[in-house]
């Protein structure tokens, strides 16, 4: 499987604004993208849908629309937790009110919706949407709760919180070209999501254990204590999606492979930091 990078364009970011309408709303969900991130979601459509041949509108759904919802997620999150700062910046609730943050999350949620009119089966975009929504919700309702978890119940959690939108760009690319592997893309996302949520909780470990937050440092597993054996366990889980991703058709799996290469070196970095 050949591997390639689509870096996300400027055009992106335009069209979730235009996706948004206007309004005072509008301008604070400009806000919240003006302030960064690595689009993470959007790159995952767009490779998917480069790989398949699909048309640049339909790449555009497939990336919008997840990207979208993440970052919807993330303006919900921040008013839930009460955190003040996102990627450095006021939270969309500290800067422009709580009330204001729901309408944002509510827009974009429903602008996710609207990206589903350039997919070629809109009532299938619709319902992987759904679908991708739901599991997420009750993930984070799960996580609000700050259970404490073994490792197979940590999975659990972190697949159902940040899984979904990880595997809904590849799902949307391959319902959009008429593929199977719905099912695996569900399964690689939910890998791609433990590597991912490790990583972020190594680099969060001291600010959630003194927020008594869901941390892969507080499960009292054998080892999972040690950072070296926490590298190894996700690192090991990023191998598995490499693995599962071949069997994609079409060569959709190039998106996850290209993540999860990207998740290594990270790992890595943090690994030789330590």
């Amino acid at each position: 499987m050949s591997r390639h990078t689509t870096a996300v364009p400027d055009a992106v970011d335009r069209r979730m604004i235009e996706l948004c309408g206007t309004g005072p709303v509008t301008e604070a969900v400009r806000y919240h993208l003006s302030t960064g991130g690595n689009r993470v979601r959007a790159r995952l459509g767009l490779d998917a849908a480069r790989a398949l041949g699909l048309p640049d509108a339909v790449a555009d759904a497939c990336a919008c629309g997840p990207e979208l919802l993440h970052n919807a997620s993330l303006v919900h999150d921040d008013l839930q937790d009460q955190d003040t700062t996102r990627r450095g910046h006021p939270a969309v609730w500290q800067r422009f009110g709580p009330a204001a943050a729901i309408s944002v999350g509510d827009v974009m949620i429903s602008a996710a919706f609207a990206s589903a009119a350039h997919h070629p089966d809109p009532a299938k975009a619709i319902a992987l949407l759904h679908d991708a929504i739901t599991r997420t919700a009750r993930g984070q309702a799960r996580d609000l709760m700050k259970p404490r978890l073994d490792l197979a119940s940590y999975r659990g959690l972190v697949a159902e919180k940040t899984g979904p939108l990880f595997a809904l760009p590849v799902r949307l690319a391959l319902a959009a070209a008429d593929l199977e592997g719905d099912t695996a893309a569900v399964e690689i996302g939910d890998m791609l999501a433990f590597a991912y949520q490790v990583l972020d909780d190594l680099k969060d470990r001291d600010a959630d254990l003194a927020a008594d937050r869901v941390n892969i440092c507080r499960v009292p597993e054998p080892g999972m204590r040690c950072v070296s054996q926490v590298h190894t366990v996700a690192r090991k889980a990023l191998h598995s999606v490499r693995v599962h991703a071949l069997d994609l058709p079409g060569q959709a799996g190039t998106s996850f492979c290209n993540l999860a290469d990207r998740l290594d070196s990270a790992m890595a970095e943090h690994a030789n930091a330590a």
